[in-house]
């Protein structure tokens, strides 16, 4: 099952690429066959305007080449009419003749006789002559109209066989590229789901066994024990929760709808998680903030992992205090955790989020940055939210900032409180 769901998985990414490759080839070739097209017909007209000028200056009807039809006037004949046999009944254009020979602008237009196109010049022009006369020329179009047709079905033609050659050979090309890829995401998978299989089963037991131990201790159990035995059975279930999440994270192809969180019990959570590890290290961990719920959409568990990354970053590097504070302000909710040690170096903001990177301080000491900070902005980032990194007067500041859920939302989980 799992390798046909990657044989698929490869198959949809190889035909979306390949579509995109193909989109773009088409593209490419409808610009250079539009030119290709332009240009010729501009060479095509150039030519029929050159065809024309030059029958204008032939001597008889009978001398014009075929498919050229010259009617001319001659003063010294006695202004006789002369046409060829040939001309098609209706092309004529006697009214143009007319004005012409009353001393109007030459005119040139185009006429459709008998379901074929003529262009037509009707002047006096005739070279060195004495304006003794008056021609009028037909030039068919028909022959043009067709190689032009011709040109346009070769183009599209060959486009529609280049598309389809490419279509197959991008398609080869992108499977051959993408399966290295594919399998590592694959042996990903796989190891993902081992490592929270195998983590979920001691995790169930380890939560068992404490609740067990629970209910026989009774009240025989001291209070500090009584205590200790419900914060395993509550760590071993955020784990688990944390497990499913990173389960989730690792496989693109999960989609799960977001359910409302309340930013300010996570943050809590978090710090209740934390607070005995920063005691150990002689810090103070506090939550200050908004008393009211903060709700956002999205994974309980990604954002308890998104705190814990960030107050675990600042515990590394606070000298004796780090605030967790969560907020509402213009639609969004604020995350900002802030510590007061010796803050990031001014070029290290744009490369902090990455994983496993190093910077100088301000205060000349080595910052290291492992996957904390890079995980929590892969979380912003499945949330629709931004993080940044701000330099107060002293210490560090870390800030996340979420769109708010709807304010229904809101209500009814205050309600439900």
């Amino acid at each position: 099952m799992r390798a046909l769901r990657t044989g698929d998985d490869l198959r949809g990414a190889s035909l979306r690429l390949t579509a995109q490759f193909t989109a773009l080839l088409l593209f490419i070739l409808a610009i250079v066959g539009t030119l290709v097209y332009l240009i010729v017909s501009t060479s095509v007209t150039e030519s029929n305007q050159r065809a024309l000028i030059a029958a204008t200056r032939l001597d008889s009807p009978q001398d014009a080449p075929s498919g050229t039809y010259l009617s001319l006037v001659d003063g010294r004949t006695g202004d006789q009419l002369i046409s060829p046999d040939d001309l098609p009944e209706g092309l004529l254009d006697t009214t143009a003749l007319q004005s012409v020979a009353a001393g109007g602008e030459d005119v040139q237009e185009q006429r459709t006789v008998a379901g074929r196109d003529y262009l037509l010049l009707t002047t006096s022009a005739t070279g060195d002559r004495s304006h003794d006369r008056f021609v009028q020329v037909a030039l068919d179009l028909h022959e043009s109209s067709e190689e032009l047709g011709r040109l346009a079905t070769a183009l599209i033609a060959g486009g529609l066989v280049a598309a389809v050659l490419a279509f197959a050979t991008a398609y080869l090309m992108a499977r051959r590229a993408i399966r290295p890829l594919a399998e590592a995401l694959a042996l990903q998978r796989r190891f993902v789901a081992d490592a929270s299989h195998e983590l979920r089963t001691p995790l169930t037991l380890l939560s068992t066994r404490a609740q067990i131990l629970k209910r026989r201790g009774g009240n025989d159990l001291p209070a500090d024990v009584t205590t200790s035995v419900d914060e395993i059975v509550t760590d071993t279930r955020t784990l688990t929760e944390i497990l499913e999440d990173l389960l989730i994270a690792a496989d693109p192809r999960t989609v799960v709808d977001p359910t409302p969180v309340d930013l300010r019990a996570v943050a809590d959570n978090a710090v209740g998680l934390l607070r005995d590890d920063a005691g150990r290290r002689g810090i103070s961990l506090a939550r200050a903030g908004d008393p009211e719920p903060i709700i956002i959409p999205g994974s309980r568990a990604a954002l308890l992992r998104l705190v814990i990354a960030l107050s675990t970053n600042a515990l590394d590097h606070a000298r004796t205090a780090v605030t967790v504070t969560v907020s509402a302000s213009n639609g969004n909710a604020i995350v900002r955790v802030t510590d007061d040690g010796p803050g990031f170096s001014p070029e290290v903001a744009s490369t902090a989020f990455d994983r496993f990177v190093s910077s100088r301080n301000v205060d000349s000491t080595t910052r290291h940055y492992g996957l904390g900070l890079a995980i929590v902005a892969e979380i912003v980032q499945r949330h629709r939210g931004t993080v940044t990194i701000e330099q107060p007067t002293t210490g560090a500041s870390v800030t996340c900032i979420f769109p708010l859920a709807p304010a229904k939302l809101h209500s009814a989980i205050r309600q439900g409180e």
